[in-house]
């Protein structure tokens, strides 16, 4: 349900400042009601393009099928910390998101089409993913590296802290 998938990333502090700093101009920290989802998107369905907001929220399709068309690095990215960091991964990653979880929040049990990619940008012990069946908590630490979680298992997350958490999250075929 969860293992390390790749060890420290070389430029994790490049990944972090350009992270932050996309959250901060698309207003996500503060923008709880035109994004209450908490997220930007990072690819798109549509090459050459840039839209934020692009596959964020809910799959609206509810199959793994349609998260993979969103392939596409948005345009203004290419050539980014972020763009290197997703050619280091070295596997095919698709709708590629950058998640905000606000504080004192937690979402509801639910499973996902494909399993994911998680490098934790900021966090704190009080982030934790919560698995139903088997009952396991899991803490990813903002350290570089890059986890793997099997979010097909029904599983929720909650930061019980008074800050943000934010992670750049990835889909994976298996």
């Amino acid at each position: 349900m969860f293992k390390i998938f790749k060890d420290v990333y070389p430029n994790f502090a490049e990944v972090v400042a350009e992270v932050t700093k996309l959250a901060e101009l698309q207003h996500l920290y503060f923008d709880s009601e035109g994004n209450p989802d908490g997220q930007i998107a990072i690819q798109n369905n549509q090459a050459g393009t840039t839209d934020w907001r692009s596959g964020i929220g809910k799959a609206t399709a509810k199959t793994a099928d349609w998260e993979h068309g969103f392939c596409h690095l948005q345009s203004e990215l290419m050539g980014s910390a972020i763009d290197d960091y997703l050619k280091w991964l070295d596997v095919p990653v698709f709708r590629t998101r950058i998640m905000l979880t606000r504080s004192k929040t937690c979402y509801s049990i639910h499973r996902d089409y494909s399993p994911r990619l998680h490098l934790p940008i900021i966090t704190n012990t009080q982030c934790n993913f919560v698995f139903a069946d088997p009952a396991k908590l899991i803490h990813m630490p903002a350290d570089g590296r890059t986890s793997w979680v099997d979010t097909r298992i029904n599983h929720t997350f909650m930061n019980g802290s008074l800050d943000p958490r934010l992670h750049l999250v990835m889909i994976v075929k298996e």
